[in-house]
Formats: structure tokens, C-alpha cells, sequence
């Protein structure tokens, strides 16, 4: 079945809580292996018809933030998620104090109730109230930047329809576009610091109330960062501060010469080449077409996929007004399929979503029959490997999306990256600042954002722009309101997926055999365990991203200059 054709039908909350604290009981009284293991699969398949549900809202409300019906029920499920999670909560500690607890560690592993233990503290009752509050905030935040209207030279642009303008090889188009973009978020500060101010200090009481000083160590503990803490992410952080940002200044140096801009401002950033950046070949159609021809070639296991999501519709690819900014895959766990959302815009980025965001959705495809389900949860840093390493693996096909673009789309894609790790690390010690020092003013916020932003990116001139200046540029980041502490993940990943990248180009074989093994191991290692497995080391190892920097630097230097202008 399609996923336009997917019927979709509220779930009866109630009915459904109470089925499930009635198995939960049956659960908690079991008087055999046998009875356990059969009463946590009915759970299960309980819990997926949910999931089916609310994923199915959750995406047809992204594609159009507009329409009401499925705004008002997503407000629902933002309602009972608590309720949930408390059922969750109570199955949890069921699982961890359980007579049988050994034998389904021996059967399933122990990755599932090693999260339990972490789960197990960061939930009570008292906190029901505070986690509905939150979920309305963060669909505040979605709405409002959903529903933007941007003017621009005379059209009405959605954020992600300014994209491609503010990448024009026209500077007065760019310097306009991201005006306009910016104009919009400086006019909607009050309500974008409201949003986020009352986010802060609802999650910081949810922590007060959990027994927690601040709401980092939740944070942590909710992303089931099992094997890493805030130790870990801060020598991380000063691995990129001392190795990732001086390289990326020299590669900003380069790109100043390139474009022949002296006076080098924010708005001059995302032009990589004085002759344009490098463009997609087509638009959906002719790059799905393409997509579909690479992973027929790529292996049998990547074909078998993508003929799947396109022939059962689980795609929606090109912006459009009202539709929700970004892009993600989320997956369907009735119907067995992930599902790709992105806002396609006529950049390079239009092909890094159907490699990104499949990759993720190929890792869900591969593993849409494990079970329990929960074994496919993984840590967002290995998801995001799967993901970004996708990009990596793809690069020999790229001639088909960009033709003569496409030795400006190897350079582009690899300096981007490498310029991506100081801001992901940025958001990443932004948001602990905010976590830590709870009651700073919004004003204090921004200021201290852009204190960090000076450390990683000392490169951003903002002409004067007052709403950059004051450190608004994090506002545009979705994660900071909807994920708190889910962005360093994304650099950890890089990392991971240069990795594969230069694996991939001495070894194509052994590299896309390590890769698929991760796809497999999926959520039943921890994050350190699971790379060490296989072959690939760990970020947060001193060294690790030193002893990249210099190969990439190697492969940058071997692409054709005369096609990089």
C-alpha cells in the first residue's frame, strides 16, 4: 500500500492504556520464561499500532503545516505522550527487576535494559504535566517557522524556498536574500525567545523535580548516551577547536581568493565558486530517476530498497508554502517502512537528501524485522553515521546528478562537511551554557551564543546585521528547541563518516561490508563498542580527527583546480 492510500484513525487512548497496564500486570506476574517473552511481544504490537498512528499524522502535518485537521491531532498525541511514557516507564522497571531479566538479556542482549537503567531515573508522574507543556512549545516553534512567509522580489518564499538565493553567485541576491530570511526571524525574536525561554525553564523543572540540579545529565540520558557523558563531548569539542577550525579558516581563506571578495561577509559564505555553486542536473523526477539507477548499482540490498520507496510513495521531496522546514526519515512500524521527508530547493543539498536521509532510511529497511523493535533504537551518533556515510558512498555516481558540476560537488561536499564540525560544536557548548545557567535572559542568551560562535566561526563578518550580531543565528536550528543536546551527534557522525569516506577510496569492498555490518548491529552496541566493531575508531580518541584532516586535505588537493572556480 501507498502511503497516501495509509488510513489513518486516532488511536483510542484509553483503550490502548489500559490494554497495555492490563499486559503490564500480566507481565509483572509472570510465572514463566514462556509468558514472559509472549506478553512483551502483545505489548509490543500494541505500542507499533500507536507508532503506525502517529507517525502518519506526524508527517502529513509536516508536509502541510496548514491544515488543521492534523494539526489538532498532533496536539492529541502531544496530550497522551506523557501518559505514555509512563507505561513505558512502568515496562521498564518491570524488565529491570524482573526474575527473567537474564534470560532476555541472553536472548535479545543487554543494550535494552542498559537503556532502561539509564531511562529509569529520568521519569515520575509529577513530571506528566510539564513534558505536555513542553511538546506544545516545541509545536509552537514548528508551526510558527512552518508557516513563514519571507517576501523576496516580489514572490512569497517559505525558509527553505531562500535557500538557493542566498547561494546566488550575485552578491546583491544574496546579501537581499538573507536580509529577508533574517528579517524574518529579527521580526519574530519576541516569539521565538518566548517559545524557547519557556522551554528552558519548564525542562529545567521537569529536572528539579527529578532530583537533578539542571536538565543536561536527562538530556544525556534520554538520548540513551549509554558509553559517553559531558566529559567525553567537552574534549570532543576541544579536539575541533584546536585541530577542525584552524583548517577550516585556511579553507575560508581559500574560498575569499576564489570568489574574489575582499571585504568576506556572512553573505559570502555559502558561494563556494565564482562561477556558481554546484546544481542538480534536474528536479525531483530526474533526480529520483538517478537515485534509483545508483542504488541498483550499488548492491543488491540498496536496490531492493529504493524500488521500495518509490513504488509504495514513502517520499515527499520538494518545498512548497506550508510545508515544515528541514528534513528527516522516520519509520512506519505496521506498515514496515521508512519514510523520507525533505524540502528540495534546487541546491546541492537536494541530492544529500536522497543519500542522507536514505541512508537512514535504508539502515530502517534492513532492519525492519528485528525484534523487539526496541533493539532498532539507535544512539542519534550512529544513526547519523549511517546517514552522512551514505553520502560518502554515493560520491561515484555524482556525475549523474551534476555533470560538469560535479568536481565542484566533490569539493563543496567535503569542505562543507569539514566546515560544518566548528558549528555543530558551537550549538552543542550554546546549549550547555543555556542548561547550566537556567535563568539567563533571553538578551544573555543570544549574547553568549555569540561569544561561542566568535571561538568556532571567527571568521563571520555580519555587516552590521543587527539580529546576527546579537547572536540570533542559533533560532534558525530546530534541534535546539525540539532535541535539546541532539546536534553534536551530527559532527560525531562526520567524523565516523570521513572515515568510511577514506576507507571507501582504498578499499571499496571492505569498507561497504563494515558499513552494512553497522547497519545490522543497528541499536544492540553502545556507541564506542559498536564502532570499535567495526574497525572504525572512536571520535572522542584523542587523535582521531588529527589524523583525518591531513588525508582529506590529500583528496581536496587532488581534484582538478581548473574545474573548481
Amino acid at each position: 500500500m501507498k502511503f497516501k492510500d495509509l488510513t489513518y484513525q486516532r488511536p483510542d487512548f484509553d483503550k490502548l492504556i489500559a490494554e497495555i497496564n492490563e499486559l503490564l500486570d500480566r507481565l509483572e506476574a509472570a510465572e514463566s520464561e514462556e509468558v514472559f517473552f509472549e506478553t512483551n511481544k502483545k505489548i509490543e504490537d500494541i505500542t507499533n499500532k500507536y507508532n503506525e498512528m502517529f507517525e502518519i499524522a506526524y508527517i502529513r502535518n509536516t508536509i502541510n503545516t496548514e491544515d488543521e485537521f492534523y494539526d489538532k491531532e498532533m496536539e492529541a498525541f502531544y496530550e497522551a505522550g506523557p501518559r505514555f511514557n509512563q507505561v513505558d516507564h512502568r515496562h521498564q522497571t518491570i524488565r529491570l527487576n524482573t526474575p527473567y531479566r537474564k534470560a532476555f538479556e541472553e536472548k535479545y542482549g543487554s543494550m535494552i535494559t542498559a537503556r532502561d537503567e539509564l531511562k529509569r531515573d529520568v521519569f515520575d508522574p509529577s513530571i506528566m504535566d510539564d513534558r505536555v507543556k513542553e511538546s506544545k512549545l516545541v509545536n509552537e516553534y514548528n508551526k510558527l517557522t512552518g508557516g513563514a512567509r519571507i517576501e523576496f522580489r516580489g514572490e512569497v518564499k517559505n525558509i527553505s524556498g531562500m535557500t538557493a538565493f542566498t547561494q546566488d553567485k550575485d552578491r546583491q541576491t544574496r546579501k537581499e536574500a538573507f536580509e529577508a530570511l533574517n528579517g524574518w526571524f529579527a521580526d519574530n525574536l519576541e516569539e521565538l525567545d518566548r517559545i524557547y525561554d519557556e522551554l528552558v525553564k519548564v525542562r529545567t523543572q521537569i529536572a528539579n523535580k527529578l532530583g537533578y540540579k539542571t536538565y543536561t545529565p536527562i538530556a544525556y540520558k534520554l538520548m540513551e548516551r549509554v558509553d559517553w557523558d559531558i566529559e567525553d563531548a567537552r574534549a570532543y569539542r576541544k579536539q575541533i577547536l584546536d585541530v577542525v577550525v584552524p583548517f577550516t579558516q585556511k579553507l575560508y581563506k581559500e574560498q575569499k581568493q576564489r570568489i574574489g571578495i575582499d571585504d568576506f561577509k556572512y553573505y559570502d559564505v555559502p558561494l563556494s565558486f565564482l562561477s556558481g555553486n554546484p546544481k542538480p542536473i534536474g528536479a525531483e523526477e530526474v533526480l529520483v530517476k538517478q537515485a534509483s539507477k545508483m542504488y541498483h548499482e550499488l548492491s543488491p540490498e540498496t536496490d531492493e530498497f529504493f524500488k521500495a520507496m518509490v513504488e509504495k510513495g514513502m517520499m515527499d521531496l520538494t518545498t512548497k508554502q506550508g510545508k515544515a522546514p528541514g528534513g528527516y526519515m522516520t519509520y512506519l512500524p505496521i506498515s514496515k517502512m521508512p519514510y523520507i521527508f525533505s524540502n528540495f530547493n534546487g541546491t546541492s543539498g537536494d541530492v544529500d537528501v536522497l543519500t542522507h536521509e536514505a541512508g537512514h532510511a535504508f539502515q530502517g529497511y534492513l532492519t525492519r524485522n528485528v525484534f523487539p523493535s526496541e533493539n532498532n533504537i539507535i544512539t542519534s551518533e550512529i544513526a547519523e553515521t549511517h546517514s552522512m556515510s551514505m553520502e560518502f558512498f554515493t560520491h561515484p555516481w555524482m556525475e549523474n546528478f551534476f555533470g560538469e558540476d560535479t568536481e565542484k560537488y566533490y569539493y563543496h561536499h567535503v569542505t562543507d562537511a569539514l566546515e560544518f564540525l566548528p558549528y555543530g560544536a558551537s550549538i552543542d557548548e550554546f546549549q550547555e551554557e543555556v542548561y547550566e545557567n537556567p535563568d539567563m535572559t533571553p538578551a544573555e542568551r543570544r549574547a553568549k551564543y555569540r561569544e561561542i560562535e566568535k571561538k568556532y566561526l571567527p571568521h563571520l563578518d555580519y555587516d552590521g546585521n543587527e539580529y546576527l550580531e546579537n547572536g540570533g543565528r542559533w533560532q534558525r536550528q530546530l534541534h535546539v528547541y525540539n532535541y535539546p543536546f541532539y546536534y553534536l551527534d551530527y559532527t560525531i557522525a562526520q567524523v565516523n563518516a570521513f572515515q568510511y569516506f577514506v576507507w571507501d577510496m582504498k578499499d571499496h569492498k571492505e569498507a561497504w561490508e563494515s558499513y552494512l555490518k553497522l547497519c545490522h548491529i543497528s541499536g544492540k552496541l553502545a556507541t564506542k563498542k559498536a564502532l570499535k566493531e567495526v574497525g572504525l575508531k572512536s571520535p572522542f580518541e584523542d587523535g582521531t580527527i588529527a589524523e583525518i584532516i591531513p588525508k582529506l586535505e590529500k583528496y581536496l588537493d587532488s581534484l582538478d583546480k581548473e574545474k573548481i572556480k
